[in-house]
């Protein structure tokens, strides 16, 4: 096999972990709003996310301890998992599923773009950058729909954000310190549950019971196995072989799954805003991925072939 098929192979690969991860990442948008809507609060979702992944995984935790406790990792879980995890859970209890749908994945790649920039050096072809600012206008459509309104969603959208600042410097940092993404996902699990269970037990209110124990066993299996450890090692290895900025374009096709099926499962209403916001979103991915500097050769080429 040679060099070009060996690239290419790899290029189709670091999709294929692309594509999934944006599947689990949008049954997590689901599955969360299902468990706020339980009676699920912020502090129950983060023990049973991160509480059910940690003992499922402690046998590995112990033997790749060496590799998990450095400050590095230390950091990337405090940013990746415990201020990710807290700023997006407080946003599924206060704005509906089809603002998460939106706003977190169509600011994700605007975030990681700008992080990518300054922390990470990479420099963005015009395309990326007209592709984030078209993407940028549908989200400030859709927040000052939401400000305009009246309807007190702002608490939840500023999470979202918040969240989506807080995985961009994440997301980043993971290319820049080369982790595997298997240690990363267990360093983001043992750092968050280290951090926060402490917290939970000894000074927060526990109502873990008044959720069903069937929302309770799909909370633990999505969010502690699928979305926590699965989703992670995916979303790791295309960081690693696309890069930070081409992965976090691919978290913009979220809103097409997402949004659609929050409507007939949660009863959310369907707006103007919700629209131009959905339309520019998916506008402005294309316009950051296409590429133009390809379809530019081979039109070069093909008028060299006639001339």
């Amino acid at each position: 096999m040679n060099q070009s098929n060996v690239t290419s192979s790899i290029a189709i690969a670091g999709i294929g972990y692309a594509l999934a991860a944006v599947a689990i990442w949008t049954g997590f948008i689901l599955v969360s709003k299902a468990g706020a809507l339980a009676a699920l609060s912020l502090p129950e979702m983060m023990m049973v996310r991160f509480g059910t992944a940690f003992i499922l995984f402690s046998p590995f935790i112990w033997r790749h301890r060496n590799t998990i406790l450095q400050w590095r990792m230390f950091v990337l879980g405090s940013i990746g998992g415990l201020a990710y995890a807290l700023s997006v859970f407080n946003g599924f209890q206060h704005s509906p599923a089809t603002h998460a749908a939106l706003l977190l994945p169509g600011l994700m790649p605007i975030m990681i773009a700008v992080f990518a920039y300054f922390l990470a050096n990479e420099r963005h072809s015009p395309a990326s950058w007209v592709g984030i600012l078209v993407s940028s206008l549908g989200i400030l459509v859709l927040l000052a729909e939401t400000m305009l309104s009246g309807v007190s969603y702002w608490l939840g959208d500023m999470s979202f954000i918040i969240a989506c600042v807080f995985w961009g410097i994440f997301t980043v940092l993971l290319r820049r310190w080369k982790f595997a993404p298997w240690h990363s996902t267990l360093g983001i699990i043992t750092v968050t549950t280290l951090l926060f269970a402490p917290v939970y037990v000894l000074f927060l209110p526990h109502h873990l019971g008044d959720a069903s124990w069937e929302m309770i066993g799909l909370q633990a299996f999505y969010q502690g196995v699928m979305a926590t450890t699965v989703q992670m090692i995916f979303y790791g290895r295309a960081v690693h072989i696309l890069g930070a900025t081409k992965m976090g374009a691919f978290m913009a096709l979220v809103p097409v799954f997402a949004s659609v099926l929050a409507v007939p499962l949660f009863g959310e209403l369907w707006t103007q805003g919700l629209t131009f916001a959905l339309i520019m979103i998916l506008i402005g991915t294309l316009i950051g991925n296409v590429p133009f500097t390809k379809l530019r050769d081979y039109s070069v080429g093909r008028k060299a072939i006639k001339a």
